[in-house]
């Protein structure tokens, strides 16, 4: 398909990592957007990966694969794509939702992440971390070990609200039903999302998104958030004696942005599949589809909303 995108202002703005990452992440987007509702989680995810490593190896990078929330048949981790001569680390996630996808529900996105080679932080790999993401007037307002009361009143305190009119995302998971609790005593109201780590978290640190606040979000997200001004705290949590022996002395330890996100040159793309609060997604015409993505450069501190049109080739 041939493209045309509004929301780059400049050919000066050509330049940038994210420019670059959004054509792999609109690619997974539209290889997967035909399995819409068909039921085939698996096949959303094979197609998806598949259509972003292609546009990858056809990019001006050279990335190694570090980071993947989940294995990947065609991006999996310690993967080194040729494309060309800027070496980066990349974060993957060719489908965030792909069960989304599958059932025809929304929330579904397809997300990059790139940092200079080496930087994305080394941390002990359990199964369940404890995150607390919020926006920019947040920063310095959120402490994991607080009472949530607490927490939310430093919040709308920063906000110049009340509590009772923040939103908290958080995904219904069973283990969740303590956290729900917690928040709705305290006056706030709940957003519950079936999937979207990713998502929540981006939505937490963007303006008029409808979300105040995220509880879980994958690390991945911390350099969105980064990239957004926001606030992000993690702290492991191990669920065995084997995962206690891999965290040791670091289990009560809170990670912060610094530690999270170590890299200085921080590019994201992020690309709507279905469609949410976070991002519309794709639409079709005659003879064309339509992408809606957000992306993030850290170096150019810049965050772009950009439409893409990809018109069928005659």
């Amino acid at each position: 398909m041939e493209q045309h995108r509004s929301g780059i202002p400049s050919f000066e703005a050509r330049g940038e990592l994210s420019l670059e990452l959004v054509s792999a992440t609109e690619a997974a987007a539209l290889a997967c957007a035909g399995l819409l509702g068909k039921g085939d989680a698996e096949a959303v995810s094979d197609a998806a990966g598949h259509a972003m490593r292609e546009a990858l190896e056809r990019s001006s990078l050279t990335g190694t694969v570090v980071l993947s929330p989940r294995p990947q048949a065609h991006l999996p981790v310690g993967l080194v794509i040729n494309g060309g001569d800027r070496k980066v680390d990349l974060g993957v996630y060719p489908v965030e939702g792909a069960s989304q996808v599958a059932r025809g529900h929304i929330n579904a996105v397809s997300l990059l992440v790139a940092v200079e080679p080496g930087g994305f932080p080394l941390m002990p790999v359990v199964s369940q971390v404890e995150k607390f993401v919020a926006g920019p007037g947040a920063r310095g307002a959120i402490d994991v070990d607080d009472p949530m009361i607490d927490n939310l009143r430093r919040i709308a305190f920063a906000r110049d609200v009340r509590v009772q009119d923040l939103t908290i995302g958080i995904l219904e998971r069973p283990r969740h039903q303590e956290l729900i609790a917690d928040v709705a005593s305290a006056g706030a109201r709940i957003r519950t999302l079936e999937e979207g780590d990713f998502a929540s978290a981006v939505m937490a640190a963007l303006p008029e998104t409808g979300i105040d606040a995220a509880m879980h979000a994958t690390l991945i997200a911390a350099c969105a958030v980064k990239c957004l001004g926001g606030e992000f705290l993690a702290r492991l949590v191990a669920r065995n004696d084997e995962e206690r022996k891999v965290v040791g002395e670091m289990a009560s330890h809170v990670y912060g942005m610094a530690e999270l996100v170590p890299a200085a040159d921080i590019a994201v793309a992020i690309t709507g599949v279905t469609g949410g609060p976070l991002l519309p997604g794709l639409t079709f015409g005659s003879g064309y589809a339509e992408t809606s993505s957000l992306v993030m450069s850290s170096r150019h501190a810049t965050v772009r909303r950009l439409t893409t049109r990809h018109h069928s080739r005659p």
